[in-house]
C-alpha cells in the first residue's frame, strides 16, 4: 500500500469536509438575513447551539473511540459488525435520553419557551450527525467517502434554503432543512456500511454494551467539556440578550469561529511532524516551534489589522439592520481574540502530542469554568461587550494555564 498516496487522499477529503463545514454557515447568513430577518436568525443559531450540546452527548465519544477500534479491526467484518453494533445501540439510546431530557428543558427553562418549536424540530440536526458513521469510514481510512456525504448534507441543506426558505413564516424550517440534510447523509452511509461489512443485528448482552459505554466516559467528559466551551456563548446570549442583539452576535460568533476553523486547519497540518519533534530533544521541538510560529505570527498580525480597518463594513454588507456603533468594540476586541487563538491551538496541540490527557482535560476545564463565572455577570451589565469580553478572557485563562503547565513539565517557553 502507498501510504504516502493515503495520507494525502485522507488529508485532502478531511480539508474539504472542513472547509465545506466551515464556509456554508457564513455563505448562509446573507441569505437568511435577508429572508427570515436579524432577530429570526438568531433564534435560529442559538437552537442550533442547543443542538450540539445535545450532539456531545449522543455522540459521548464513540466517533474517536470508534475509529481506533475499526482501524485496529484490520478488516475483521466479525469485528467491525460488532463494535458498530455497540456503538448504534448506545447512540440510539442516548437520542432517546436526550429528547426527553430537551422536552423537559424547553417545558421548564423560560427564555426557551417561546421558542419551543423551533428548539423540537431542531433536533432532527442531532438525529442525522449522530447516527452518521463517522467512526467507520475513518476507521477505514475512507476520508473521500465521509467528505461526499458530509458535502451532500450541505448541497441538501443550502438548495431546501434557497427554494423553500421565503419569509420569516418558514423560520421553523431552516433547521429542519439542516437536519434533514445530515439525516440523508447518515442513511446513505449506512448504506455503504451495510454492503462493505454485510452488516446484520446479532444478540449483544446488555453488559457487554454497558461495559463497552463505561469505558468511554473518560473520552466523553473530555470531549464534552470542549464542544461546551465552545458553544456556551450561544446558549447565554439566549438567556441574556435581546433577539436583535442575538442576531448581531451569531454573525460574530460565525466569524469568529471561521478564524478558529482556518487556524485549526494549518495547525492539523503541522501535528504529525510536531508528534516526532516531541521525541526529539527540547532543544529541536524548540527550534521548530520557533520556526513555523514565527511566520505564522506575520500572517496573525496582517489578519488583526484587516479586522480592525475593515471589518466593519465587511460585518455591515451581511446586513443593512446591523448598526457600526453596536459592533465597533467588537472590532478591537477580535484582534486579541485571534492572538489568543494562535497561541493556544499550538498548546493544545502540544499538550496531546506529550499524551497529558489529564492536562488536556483541564485545560479546556479552565477555560468553561472561567466563561460560566464571567458570562452572567459581564453580559448582564455590558451586554454583547460584555459577551466578547468573556471570552476573550477565557481564552486568556486557558493559554495562562496551558502555558505554566508546558513551561514546568516541560521547561519550555510557550510565546511564539
Amino acid at each position: 500500500m502507498n501510504w504516502n498516496r493515503l495520507i494525502i487522499q485522507n488529508v485532502g477529503s478531511l480539508g474539504v469536509l472542513q472547509m465545506t463545514n466551515y464556509l456554508v454557515p457564513v455563505l448562509v447568513i446573507p441569505l437568511l438575513l435577508a429572508r427570515v430577518g436579524l432577530e429570526s436568525y438568531g433564534m435560529i443559531v442559538l437552537a442550533q447551539g442547543i443542538m450540539n450540546f445535545a450532539v456531545a452527548i449522543t455522540d459521548f465519544g464513540l466517533n474517536l473511540t470508534g475509529t481506533r477500534l475499526i482501524s485496529q479491526a484490520k478488516g475483521d467484518l466479525s469485528l467491525e459488525r460488532t463494535l458498530t453494533q455497540k456503538i448504534l445501540v448506545i447512540k440510539i439510546v442516548l437520542l432517546l435520553g436526550t429528547f426527553i431530557g430537551l422536552v423537559f428543558l424547553v417545558k421548564t427553562v423560560s427564555p426557551w419557551q417561546p421558542y419551543e418549536y423551533l428548539i423540537l424540530t431542531s433536533y432532527f440536526i442531532v438525529i442525522g450527525n449522530t447516527l452518521m458513521p463517522v467512526w467507520y469510514f475513518q476507521g477505514i481510512q475512507k476520508m473521500t467517502w465521509l467528505a461526499l456525504l458530509n458535502f451532500l448534507s450541505r448541497v441538501f441543506y443550502v438548495g431546501a434554503v434557497l427554494f423553500f426558505i421565503e419569509s420569516n413564516d418558514d423560520l421553523l424550517w431552516v433547521n429542519v432543512c439542516n437536519g434533514l440534510g445530515w439525516c440523508i447523509a447518515a442513511f446513505c452511509g449506512w448504506g455503504v456500511l451495510f454492503v462493505k461489512t454485510k452488516f446484520r443485528f446479532e444478540k449483544q448482552s446488555f453488559k457487554a454494551i454497558y461495559a463497552f459505554a463505561y469505558q468511554n466516559v473518560p473520552i466523553f467528559l473530555s470531549e464534552g467539556v470542549t464542544t461546551f466551551y465552545r458553544n456556551i456563548g450561544i446558549v447565554i446570549a439566549g438567556f441574556f440578550l435581546s433577539a436583535p442583539l442575538m442576531g448581531i452576535y451569531v454573525i460574530i460568533d460565525r466569524i469568529m469561529m471561521l478564524i478558529a476553523n482556518s487556524y485549526t486547519l494549518v495547525y492539523r497540518a503541522i501535528f504529525p511532524m510536531l508528534c516526532n519533534f516531541v521525541k526529539k530533544s527540547d532543544r529541536f521541538l524548540r527550534d521548530f516551534l520557533y520556526s513555523i510560529f514565527s511566520k505564522l505570527l506575520v500572517m496573525v498580525l496582517l489578519g488583526m489589522a484587516v479586522v480592525i480597518f475593515f471589518g466593519g463594513p465587511l460585518i455591515e454588507m451581511l446586513s443593512d439592520e446591523i448598526i457600526l456603533t453596536d459592533i465597533r468594540p467588537f472590532l478591537w476586541i477580535l484582534p486579541v481574540f485571534i492572538f489568543l487563538l494562535f497561541c493556544n491551538l499550538p498548546i493544545s496541540l502540544l499538550i496531546i502530542a506529550l499524551d497529558m490527557k489529564k492536562m488536556y482535560f483541564g485545560y479546556h476545564l479552565i477555560g468553561l469554568i472561567t466563561a460560566l463565572v464571567l458570562l452572567p455577570f459581564l453580559v448582564s451589565f455590558l451586554e454583547i461587550n460584555g459577551l466578547l469580553i468573556s471570552i476573550a478572557l477565557a481564552e486568556l485563562a486557558m493559554f495562562l494555564f496551558g502555558a505554566a503547565v508546558l513551561y514546568r513539565t516541560y521547561r519550555m517557553p510557550i510565546n511564539p
